[in-house]
């Protein structure tokens, strides 16, 4: 992790993704989504952005299974969530799609007091809020099956947990992960 005392300002924003910083308004757009939605530091939606990107920060940006944009929508789930296909999302400029990253996220608005909370909102919802300890392949095992855990674990570097995730995720995050005012909190272990 990445410490930092305060939160990501525009133009820290800015430094850290010069991609961010060629679309005038970007990143004082992401500011503003983050104080909507109460992100308690608006870099760890740049960082996310990034990641989910492929680190490109390319909104038209789709990957091998159908899922694209800011925030990889996927066609079945998240852009089906927001009303959108990912046809419609991946023509939209940055700051357009950053409406549809908002709308998104605002389900747990208020919620995200750590990188990791943001993260799973993202990556795999049901495990946002439930700790670094969430497994989401015993999720996967107990829901869906053997032959779907090995798949999701196959096709995500071996990420069992939210907590290699966030340890993933962190290790590309060009922008602090972790506000110093942070307590780590790890008497919550969910075990699915």
């Amino acid at each position: 992790p990445i410490f930092s005392d305060t939160p990501a300002t525009a133009t820290d924003i800015k430094s850290a993704y010069p991609k961010i910083a060629e679309v005038e308004g970007w990143a004082e757009k992401i500011i503003q989504v983050s104080k909507r939605l109460k992100i308690a530091d608006p870099g760890w939606l740049a960082n996310v952005m990034y990641f989910e990107t492929d680190y490109t920060l390319n909104p038209g940006n789709i990957n091998n299974v159908g899922c694209g944009g800011l925030l990889k929508f996927c066609p079945d789930s998240s852009a089906k969530k927001i009303g959108k296909t990912v046809t419609e999302l991946i023509a939209m400029d940055v700051l357009e799609q950053m409406q549809y990253v908002e709308l998104y996220l605002s389900e747990y608005k208020g919620k995200y007091n750590t990188s990791a909370d943001l993260y799973m909102a993202v990556y795999f919802p049901i495990a946002q809020g439930g700790g670094p300890h969430f497994s989401i392949y015993n999720w996967y095992l107990k829901h869906m099956g053997e032959a779907v855990a090995s798949n999701f674990l196959n096709a995500n570097n071996g990420i069992k947990t939210a907590g290699d995730y966030q340890k993933f995720a962190d290790r590309h995050a060009r922008l602090p992960t972790v506000l110093g005012t942070e307590k780590e909190d790890t008497s919550s272990v969910v075990l699915y």
